[in-house]
């Protein structure tokens, strides 16, 4: 998995830099064809990699050095970490495994290597703030299995922005969550581990993803209220062919209201050709189940009103569906940034400070409970 990812997948992004020339999908990747792998820079970096895995075979073959230190070694050199990095001294190689076995080689490399500079609206971005903030992912990643999804919802800023949950509700907000559905259709909230969300943003668009307009995906990966809400098809066994962005949000009241608040479905790509509406109903179906489980609202888009009801009715639900305007609380982000088209016409700001949206028209999801 080293060698694919540094060597066949490898791209440069120290030479090439982050933006929108880079792949739009996890498949353009494992083809290997794209343009910022064949580049030549690439190319040679490639080569490199290759050359410096040769050796470090040969010296773990005769006992020199031992092998799983060298293959951590080696994973965090390939990503861009320097040798004094926490996030390189504090690597295992459980860690580096599940990375590997996530793909994450290149997510990682983009973030530590890429310089991001300013909004999608032009505003400059400081460089400092933002590199602490991946910095500290990529320590999480590599720290053992699960350790990054702990980080994401045990730190100060994270326990912050579920405030007012019971522990109950954070517990069932914080499962990777899966259903089954009708065609071998499965939605799931990624898996054990959430190392998934590096590639989500990667599924349809246009949206950002790790190596261009790189801060938008921070979010997701930093804040315990940001999930994405994946779906996965039999016929497209490769990875996930949907997504949706789904955040834990508040709105200002006396004792503040939590809300679910689903975003807009994308589908893969590559995978477009598949689509069928059942996949929308069945991301609907998981937000209701989640919705219902944790005892709290789930807020759509307002065109979904009567989507959302044949879905309540259709579970047996005894909740009530009504439009809304609402506002939202944000909360400091624990990724110095925030991005979303649906909650600020910005699409992504430094958001370090508790915020309140302006009143969006919603469909609202009550559960009777």
């Amino acid at each position: 998995a080293l060698a694919v990812q540094s060597v066949r997948m490898g791209i440069d992004y120290k030479a090439l830099g982050i933006g929108w020339h880079h792949p739009s999908s996890r498949t353009a990747y494992r083809e290997c064809q794209h343009r910022s792998i064949t580049a030549p820079q690439s190319r040679r970096r490639a080569e490199a990699s290759r050359h410096a895995l040769v050796a470090l075979a040969g010296a773990v073959a005769d006992g020199e050095v031992d092998a799983e230190a060298a293959v951590t070694e080696a994973f965090t050199r390939e990503i861009g970490l320097a040798a004094g990095d926490n996030a390189a001294a504090s690597a295992t190689f459980a860690g580096v495994e599940a990375a590997l076995h996530a793909e994450l080689l290149l997510p990682l490399r983009a973030l530590n290597e890429g310089e991001i500079r300013r909004t999608l609206t032009g505003s400059p971005l400081p460089k400092e703030p933002l590199r602490a903030v991946i910095l500290t992912i990529t320590e999480a990643v590599l720290r053992g299995p699960g350790e990054f999804t702990r980080w994401r919802y045990e730190n100060e800023v994270g326990r912050e922005q579920l405030r007012g949950l019971s522990q109950e509700q954070i517990e069932l907000w914080r499962e990777p969550t899966t259903m089954e559905h009708a065609q071998n259709v499965t939605t799931h909230e990624d898996e054990p581990g959430e190392l998934g969300f590096f590639w989500a943003t990667k599924i349809g668009g246009p949206s950002h993803g790790f190596d261009y307009e790189s801060q938008c995906i921070l979010p997701l990966l930093a804040n315990a209220r940001h999930k994405a809400l994946l779906l996965s098809d039999s016929r497209w066994p490769h990875h996930p062919v949907g997504r949706a962005h789904l955040r834990l949000l508040w709105v200002p009241a006396a004792q503040p209201a939590p809300r679910l608040w689903l975003e807009a479905f994308n589908v893969d790509f590559e995978a477009g050709s598949l689509y069928s509406g059942a996949w929308e109903a069945a991301v609907l179906h998981h937000a209701v189940a989640k919705a219902d489980s944790m005892g709290v609202g789930l807020s759509v888009d307002s065109s979904l009103a009567e989507d959302l009801k044949r879905v309540a009715r259709s579970r047996g639900a005894k909740g009530s569906v009504r439009q809304v305007r609402e506002p939202m609380i944000l909360r400091p982000s624990n990724a110095f940034v925030e991005a979303s088209d649906y909650l600020s016409p910005n699409h992504d700001w430094i958001q370090t400070e508790e915020e309140t949206t302006r009143p969006i028209s919603r469909a609202l999801y009550e559960p009777k409970n």
